[in-house]
């Protein structure tokens, strides 16, 4: 048996959130749980044209999006920056964060955590629905 093979995936084999109002979607990709990642975790995340997240805030964990596609407004603590594809952001910890869809196509983050917090996001106690 190949020693790695869990590090090599196809994207049919994560699960796909969504949110209950409709708003967004998330893929987790590497995770401890997918491939035995222990320093760090990241994923795919979408928000829907005309949308906007609840703030976040991470007290124990740096986080970096890179901006697949769409456009949009982030705010990092009292500041705003207007972000589009190609764009790469780094949240410090403890600073809260909110993002809002300014255009007319799915605004995709890739996400990674570092180190992985000590309590994720649960989308199923959240009330998200698996969708894959």
């Amino acid at each position: 048996m190949a020693k790695y093979a869990n590090c090599v995936m196809e994207s049919d084999q994560h699960p796909l959130w969504e949110a209950p109002d409709g708003s967004r979607q998330v893929s987790p990709l590497i995770t401890k749980d997918h491939c035995g990642a222990e320093s760090c975790c990241s994923g795919l995340w979408w928000l829907h044209p005309g949308r906007e997240c609840t703030p976040d805030i991470h007290p124990d964990a740096d986080e970096i999006y890179y901006v697949v596609s769409g456009e949009g407004r982030l705010l990092l603590g009292d500041e705003e920056y207007a972000i589009r594809k190609g764009m790469t952001i780094f949240i410090p910890r403890n600073v809260t964060h909110q993002t809002f869809n300014t255009g007319d196509e799915d605004l995709c983050y890739y996400w990674i955590f570092a180190p992985q917090p000590t309590n994720p996001a649960k989308q199923d106690a959240e009330g998200w629905k698996k969708t894959r």
